[in-house]
């Protein structure tokens, strides 16, 4: 129709980019879980605490998952090739890219706390652990009867002390792995910011060089004037 205004489809880059934003929304959302889902671990429960450790691996597998995602969707910004908006894709890719590093370097810190808080509770069970067998032995050298066994409480005691053990080894691997795994993703992203760098800051050198070039030729060109007129 005559006059009308034709409206295009913004880019596909832009909701790449605006899946991205989401993605880092919802991990920020689910890192304040997680550091709930920490504190209320660490607390001392007649439970074996298994509800909350998994509790920790599926909040800590979510946020891991959505950065690796939002990693993988950077990439496809640049995967289109050079088009007018080039730089502006760029500079969103870059910026999210920086994000999404802090993100993981919070992450990696708050499961790097509370991997120590586990080893120490760890070292405290198996202090624990040894009272109670080194304990429940004397008793047994102390007494003449051959049949003498530990009392219920006592099994009982050993193992819980043994199963939180056993608990706490996984957990502390599990976590442990956690760390390693946002170590490589925080480097994969490190390569990303600092190719967008490398990019923005050549783009700048290149366009001073052309300032300096063109400077430089309109004073050639002025003296050429100048010795004509001379001549």
């Amino acid at each position: 129709r005559k006059g009308a205004v034709e409206v295009g489809l913004p880019p596909a880059w832009v909701d790449v980019s605006e899946d991205v934003a989401s993605n880092v929304q919802r991990a920020r959302s689910k890192m304040a879980e997680l550091t709930k889902a920490h504190a209320k671990a660490l607390m001392p429960s007649f439970g074996d605490g298994k509800e909350d450790q998994r509790r920790i691996e599926n909040l800590t597998h979510e946020i891991t998952n959505l950065i690796r995602k939002s990693e993988k969707s950077l990439h496809r910004l640049s995967a289109g090739g050079p088009t007018k908006d080039s730089n502006v894709r760029k500079n969103v890719q870059r910026s999210f890219a920086t994000d999404l590093q802090s993100l993981s370097m919070e992450l990696r810190k708050k499961q790097s706390a509370y991997l120590k808080r586990l080893q120490k509770q760890k070292e405290g069970s198996d202090g624990d652990l040894e009272i109670n067998m080194n304990g429940s032995r004397s008793q047994v050298e102390d007494t003449d009867l051959d049949d003498q066994e530990m009392n219920e409480h006592q099994l009982a005691r050993i193992r819980k002390s043994e199963a939180f053990t056993v608990e706490r080894e996984r957990e502390i691997q599990q976590v442990a792995e956690s760390v390693n795994e946002l170590a490589q993703i925080m480097k994969d992203l490190s390569v990303l910011v600092i190719d967008q760098g490398t990019i923005v800051d050549r783009v700048d050198y290149n366009i001073q060089n052309v300032a300096a070039t063109v400077q430089e030729g309109l004073k050639q060109l002025q003296k050429v004037i100048f010795l004509v007129y001379v001549i």
